[in-house]
């Protein structure tokens, strides 16, 4: 209020400094024209006071638009209150220049929705061809070993660009996500043997195998199944991936827990591991970090996704430890069945 106030009187200092030059002048000039004995100390008490009481006037208008400017910025759903023919011209030219900017983001918002359409529906069928080559695969690949060795590197190839496209089209989805989002409450153990099951060719293409133990029986969450599905598939990902660099054979350990009113799904590796000055960065978008350079076509854009995915559902993603040539653990923490 003091700022508001403060305000008014600077922006009419040269009104008042020229209206009381007016007074006085005027003021002496009749007392000169009149004569020595004419009162002038009380007509320029009058002026002084009807100054005043126009400034007080004019100061309730300049503060109530002005606390109206202040809570519109707080709240945009309230309208411009002028009572001025000026205020009335500024809120015109504002409701002019937001109606422009409307326009121009629906606009660009049409478009937005125009080409994610666009790029979803061509997702979805690059993933249509994907599937036919993967039959044809399996259909083929155990006819000679010649043709079995090259169609193993065909498979590995086509489910690295299956799970590509499969990231890509999740990375679109997020900004739809309470469109494409169903809460129901599953069983996390049952769920995860599907999803490991469903994931065995890439276990077996880069010698890794799945170790599932569970210390509860009554692991139900609260989630949605596919989104679910996304984070844990990107953490599989992430540990064959990392864990395929070394020579032996390695074995990922998916670790079911519970803890308080929480289920918390703990995914070891026995990978490269992940430099601790790499740790703060990890979820950053496109950062791959110490190990994307060891990875061909690393983009750093997986664990992001995870996360935002993770925060929409009302889960917590994070790295637990990980130490270099041992591996890595990542947790999610889920809220439990109520």
């Amino acid at each position: 209020m003091k700022d508001t106030i403060k305000n008014f009187f600077i922006d009419k200092l040269l009104y008042i400094f020229f209206m009381l030059i007016n007074s006085i002048l005027i003021t002496t000039f009749y007392s000169f024209t009149v004569g020595e004995n004419v009162e002038i100390i009380y007509p320029f008490i009058i002026t002084v006071f009807l100054i005043s009481t126009a400034l007080i006037i004019d100061l309730f208008r300049y503060y109530g638009f002005n606390k109206n400017i202040i809570s519109i910025q707080q709240d945009e759903n309230q309208r411009l209150k002028a009572s001025t023919r000026e205020q009335k011209e500024v809120s015109k030219a504002i409701e002019h220049i937001n109606l422009k900017y409307s326009k121009k983001e629906q606009k660009l918002l049409s478009d937005y929705k125009n080409k994610i359409y666009f790029l979803s529906g061509a997702i979805h069928k690059f993933k249509n061809y994907i599937s036919v080559i993967g039959l044809i695969i399996e259909k083929n690949k155990y006819k000679n070993g010649e043709l079995e060795l090259v169609l193993k590197d065909i498979e590995y190839e086509n489910d690295n660009l299956c799970a590509s496209l499969e990231q890509v089209l999740n990375y679109i989805k997020l900004d739809s996500f309470s469109n494409d989002f169903e809460p129901i409450t599953i069983n996390l153990y049952d769920e995860l043997k599907e999803i490991i099951n469903a994931s065995r060719s890439t276990f077996i293409n880069n010698d890794v195998f799945p170790i599932l133990n569970c210390e509860e029986k009554d692991n139900c969450i609260i989630t949605d199944r596919k989104w679910n599905k996304a984070i844990i598939e990107q953490l599989i990902t992430n540990a064959v991936k990392y864990s395929s660099l070394k020579k032996k054979s390695k074995n990922i350990y998916f670790n079911i827990f519970k803890k308080d009113n929480n289920v918390f799904l703990a995914v070891r590796d026995e990978g490269i591991g992940i430099p601790s000055y790499d740790f703060k960065k990890i979820f950053d978008p496109f950062f791959t970090g110490e190990n994307g350079r060891k990875i061909r076509n690393s983009t750093g854009i997986g664990l992001y996704i995870a996360r935002e995915i993770a925060l929409k559902l009302g889960h917590e993603i994070y790295i637990e430890e990980s130490e270099v040539d041992i591996g890595t653990v990542f947790t999610v923490k889920y809220l439990s069945k109520l």
